[in-house]
């Protein structure tokens, strides 16, 4: 039996990251900040004498690939094997434009390296990656078709089968990015034991997916502020959707959640 382990924010921004345990093999699922590399470094090197085989990424926005170029750089004690991705173009000025921070700019011309410094693999939807006993398949992936919400909307759907248990991963898929994933994908292939809720559980995919869907058990990328929708004057106070999407969750039956602010969680698939 495989163990999958959800990340903890190690700082006060909201992150993903997800690191799987074979028999054998270590696979990481984006990993956050560059302020979370000391987190995985430590994870790996506990788990796999710091050794990854296999490294998926949803979509570049800094909370989910800034962990990878911080432990590149930082930690050279860490070997990789294979990057798994497909990413816009970001050189194209319309993507370029999309930055959101000081971080990613610089971060984007890393990115744009890592094909002559790895050995990277552009994933295409309907392939499956197999890793002992768990299998990585590939549900969605960017398209360019879509402009609106275009970089969070270019996140791949990942579902990640083990011998017991299955785990669906939905990056910060948006809206529309739902409606083409439930249009593409069996509902069966969506349906799974754990969910990550899509964009850190707000403003992310429409309820319409989630009860399509029929999650059952959800992860959520969410620090404590976010969670709560508290910026500083009291729960659900501020701008953002979280507490919108608990109470669909609540209306589906969900009962089991696993939330980021509340450190590291460990379960079998």
């Amino acid at each position: 039996m495989a163990e999958f382990y959800v990340l903890a924010n190690t700082t006060r921004c909201q992150m993903f990251g997800c690191v799987i345990k074979t028999a054998s093999k270590t696979v990481v699922i984006d990993g956050g900040t560059h302020k979370d590399g000391r987190q995985l470094a430590d994870v790996l090197k506990n788990l796999s004498r710091s050794h990854v085989d296999a490294w998926f990424f949803t979509h570049p926005h800094h909370d989910h690939i800034g962990c990878f170029a911080s432990v590149a750089k930082h930690f050279p004690e860490i070997t990789v094997g294979t990057l798994y991705y497909r990413f816009p173009d970001l050189t194209d000025p319309d993507y370029a434009a999309r930055a959101r921070s000081d971080v990613e700019p610089a971060l984007w011309e890393n990115v744009k390296s890592w094909s002559t410094r790895f050995d990277t693999h552009e994933i295409s939807a309907g392939e499956a990656f197999a890793f002992d006993d768990v299998t990585v398949r590939v549900l969605r992936v960017f398209n360019p078709a879509i402009l609106e919400n275009c970089i969070n909307n270019s996140s791949a759907v990942y579902r990640i089968e083990g011998g017991q248990r299955s785990v669906l991963i939905l990056g910060d898929l948006g809206v529309e990015g739902g409606e083409e994933t439930m249009a593409l994908c069996p509902r069966e292939l969506l349906q799974a034991d754990y969910t990550q809720m899509a964009h850190h559980g707000q403003n992310g995919v429409s309820r319409a997916f989630y009860e399509y869907i029929q999650p059952k058990r959800c992860i959520w990328a969410s620090p404590d502020w976010l969670w709560e929708n508290d910026q500083g004057n009291g729960f659900d106070t501020g701008i953002f959707r979280t507490v919108r999407t608990r109470e669909w969750m609540e209306a589906l039956g969900v009962q089991e959640h696993f939330v980021e602010k509340d450190g590291i969680h460990r379960f079998d698939i």
